[in-house]
């Protein structure tokens, strides 16, 4: 029997890249998956990349689908991964999610809704601030779901990009986002990607809104895929976004039209 009291999101399909390279990102991703689905309707898609499968036990959540890809590469190419899911995604709205991303349900609701209702390309669930939690806490919101554990309790956190954060999670309009490219796939390992994302929408005019409130961000240990521990990856995508930083807009829209994976 389905709770009534849900809020109908139906017309979004969360969309979650995930490499478990840690207990601590299924923890989370576990923990994501089951806040939403208490409290609203929509759909998700869940692809992991890995040389190992290790989700074996996700939740029975009606909509949700799951794919498991075999990837030996040591770098998660997170954007592809994120384009294979939106080329897959019958709904409107797609939420791109990161495994330990908490957005509060009236952010989350308003986002949803002004995308539908004004034909954003894009906005963010957050108003910039993503706080970063301690395990302690991190560890007790997984466990009890509580959104007032992370907003209400006073605790020791920390702004993960500053006030202007533009990575964690966005809402994007699936066929607008396709005009502007969709995720760039140079982009093959960590770095700089989410600042692209939002310098191409506002050289495109495109530019990303957002909504009131904090994203909240669980802890979980860095490898290879969470920082630029990999010189030559790190090198590539600063290279790239400097490329697209560069441009002016018909000199971008040209560019994204040479994209292989939005033809």
């Amino acid at each position: 029997m389905k709770n009534d009291k849900k809020i109908n999101m139906g017309n979004m399909t969360f969309c979650i890249p995930v490499r478990i390279d840690s207990p601590y990102r299924e923890r989370n991703l576990l923990a994501v998956l089951n806040f939403y689905a208490q409290q609203i309707h929509c759909k998700y898609i869940i692809v992991e990349a890995d040389k190992e499968q290790h989700l074996k036990k996700l939740p029975s959540i009606e909509g949700l689908t799951y794919h498991y890809i075999y990837d030996d590469n040591p770098t998660f190419h997170r954007t592809y991964y994120i384009n294979k899911m939106l080329a897959q995604t019958t709904t409107e709205i797609a939420a791109i999610w990161d495994t330990d991303a908490i957005a509060p349900i009236p952010q989350l609701s308003e986002a949803y809704e002004t995308i539908i209702e004004k034909q954003v390309t894009m906005m963010y669930p957050y108003d910039g601030c993503f706080w970063g939690i301690n395990e302690f806490f991190s560890s007790l919101f997984c466990k009890n779901l509580k959104i007032s554990l992370l907003e209400d309790f006073p605790m020791m956190k920390f702004l993960m990009c500053g006030y202007h954060s533009v990575g964690g999670a966005f809402l994007v309009n699936v066929r607008l986002y396709k005009e502007c490219g969709w995720e760039n796939e140079h982009f093959i390992g960590w770095g700089p990607e989410d600042a692209e994302r939002y310098k191409r929408l506002v050289i495109l005019s495109r530019k990303p809104i957002r909504t009131s409130g904090s994203l909240y961000h669980l802890h979980h240990s860095r490898g290879n895929n969470s920082s630029d521990g990999n010189k030559q990856v790190a090198y590539i995508t600063k290279k790239e976004y400097c490329h697209v930083c560069s441009m002016q807009p018909d000199e971008l829209k040209a560019y994204i039209e040479t994209w292989n994976w939005i033809k």
